[in-house]
């Protein structure tokens, strides 16, 4: 899972870099005044905007979780959780929702589960089955 988050970081970081590359050319025509239509004379600020949201939303959490993946320092949580909370690549629970790679949990069971995440992500690096769930009168439920 960890190879999964690095290659994500450095896809996004492949992306920003083209944007950065685009931005600068459609500013030179701007500058140049090199421009065909007026259209054109808006792409940079099109690209700003993309570039920052890119930016504030996937590479810098990515970047400094890429600490905690490194170091294998992971934030954790102890959750019931039923097939219907394993949706596509997420887990979704009714405060947060996780993330995890494409068919690595492909039958999930119902139960407790203790799962490790990055902590800006929520990106889960292990989710480990503790046991089935227990209803308040301690016996398991079926």
């Amino acid at each position: 899972m960890r190879w999964y988050f690095l290659w994500g970081l450095v896809a996004t970081s492949i992306i920003i870099l083209v944007l950065f590359i685009l931005m600068m050319i459609s500013l030179r025509r701007n500058w140049n005044h090199t421009n065909r239509s007026v259209f054109s004379f808006f792409i940079p600020l099109l690209l700003v905007v993309l570039l920052v949201y890119l930016a504030a939303s996937q590479f810098a959490p990515r970047v400094f979780d890429a600490v905690q993946i490194v170091y294998g320092q992971y934030a954790s949580t102890e959750i019931n959780l039923s097939e219907e909370n394993f949706e596509y690549n997420r887990i979704v629970t009714g405060e947060e929702v996780f993330y995890y790679p494409p068919s690595h949990f492909e039958n999930p069971e119902a139960g407790r589960y203790q799962i490790y995440f990055t902590e800006r992500t929520n990106y889960v690096m292990n989710l480990i089955f503790v046991g089935e769930t227990e209803d308040i009168s301690g016996a398991p439920l079926d």
